[in-house]
């Protein structure tokens, strides 16, 4: 199996596995049987997918503006070695 071959198995199984276990969860959280909780899978991922997205935006955004407070730092320091 080439190395195509090997990323789509895992790839696969990664997918299966995360969706076996968010029913499972969704299942014992709401007494559901397994099977009807397989049928939220799709709108827990999304829920988890929007949240995982806004805090990656909310990181970036504070590591701009700590990025741009260092850097000021510094050109100041700078500035008053000159």
């Amino acid at each position: 199996m080439g190395k195509f071959g090997t990323f789509l198995v895992l790839t696969t199984g990664l997918v299966v596995g995360g969706a076996t276990a968010l029913a499972y969860k969704i299942s014992t959280e709401t007494g559901k049987t397994f099977v009807e909780a397989a049928t939220e899978v799709p709108a827990e991922a999304n829920r988890y997918w929007d949240e995982i997205r806004s805090r990656a935006i909310e990181a970036v955004k504070s590591g701009r503006v700590a990025a741009q407070a260092k850097e000021e730092e510094i050109q100041q320091r700078l500035d008053g070695q000159t």
